[in-house]
């Protein structure tokens, strides 16, 4: 397996725990108040900062919508425009829909935005933009007929397109074992004549490595592929619900040992990238980094709403 460079190796590091607690201190400021049955996402981080990490600016790229808060790791947006968002105001961008660098938005209808995303590749290829879309969803949204739709079409016309199904086990309370016949989701891409991969989606090089692959594999002309990223929904399909549907011990024991920042850090250190004493510092600049922010977007004048100003989804680029 090809390493990344040192400088990549820690970036990714550094982002990954920005994503982890950047999001939790979101959830502590708005989510008992505004969002009580809020969807949220530890433990699957890994999958779209590795993605971010091989994107341009003008990349097209749909994240799963439990790990948004990580779109500030695509090139053009930064950590107050996350930040921003989930606080109902705007900073420079709106991440989730900001069509200059590559977002146009979802649907509360999971897999709908597929045929969406779709459309960007097949823009990109008419105006020769050299362009790729990643278009990211669960593996409960993966079952649905417009995501399959959209993958006839893609292989179809070789568009530049990565699909990656971001399998959690659960969609909402039913096991993935439930709802899908097979163990590797990867291969449904096999069926529409497209290469197919899957990968530790909590190791975060391993990650990296399959992204890129074909991500640049679509930038190259070589059409579309599919990656089933496998990782775990630590929390509760929304805050509040009782996991009844789970196992018991499940959770806990895929936290202690598949959660992807102590996996992550063992990796650098066993490597001599970094030690104890610099992951601890990194921690501490990351607090105070998230912290600074969250001031900053404080400050913002509010134009209405909740605690932060209007509802997530009205602080978008240009409202």
């Amino acid at each position: 397996m090809e390493m990344p460079s040192n400088d990549t190796l820690v970036k990714l590091y550094r982002e990954l725990i920005t994503c982890r607690r950047g999001e939790q201190r979101m959830y502590e400021i708005v989510g008992p108040s505004v969002f009580p049955t809020g969807h949220r996402g530890p433990g699957e981080e890994v999958i779209p900062i590795a993605i971010c990490n091989n994107l341009t600016e003008t990349d097209c790229f749909h994240p799963n919508f439990r790990t948004a808060f990580c779109l500030y790791t695509k090139p053009g947006f930064e950590l107050k425009d996350s930040i921003g968002m989930y606080l109902g105001k705007r900073y420079k961008h709106f991440p989730f829909f900001s069509p200059q660098h590559g977002t146009i938005g979802s649907s509360g209808t999971l897999g709908e935005p597929s045929v969406m995303y779709l459309g960007t590749a097949v823009a990109n290829v008419i105006q020769k933009t050299g362009d790729v879309t990643v278009f990211a969803q669960g593996d409960g949204a993966s079952n649905r007929a417009p995501t399959h739709e959209a993958m006839a079409v893609a292989a179809a016309w070789q568009l530049p397109m990565v699909f990656v199904i971001q399998n959690n086990q659960y969609g909402m309370g039913t096991s993935v074992k439930k709802s899908y016949n097979i163990e590797d989701l990867s291969v449904r891409g096999l069926g529409y004549g497209m290469p197919s991969e899957r990968v530790d989606g909590n190791d975060m090089v391993a990650t990296y490595n399959v992204m890129k692959k074909a991500i640049d594999r679509a930038r190259e002309g070589g059409g579309p592929s599919c990656i089933a990223a496998d990782t775990y929904r630590f929390r509760a399909h929304y805050e509040g619900d009782a996991q009844r549907y789970r196992p018991e011990g499940e959770g806990e024991e895929w936290q202690k040992t598949k959660d992807p920042i102590p996996r992550y850090e063992s990796q650098l250190m066993e490597l001599g990238i970094l030690t104890q004493e610099e992951i601890d510092q990194i921690g501490k600049e990351v607090d105070a980094e998230i912290e600074d922010a969250i001031k900053e977007i404080n400050e913002i004048p509010s134009r209405g709403g909740g605690p932060g100003g209007p509802p997530v989804h009205l602080a978008i680029d240009g409202v």
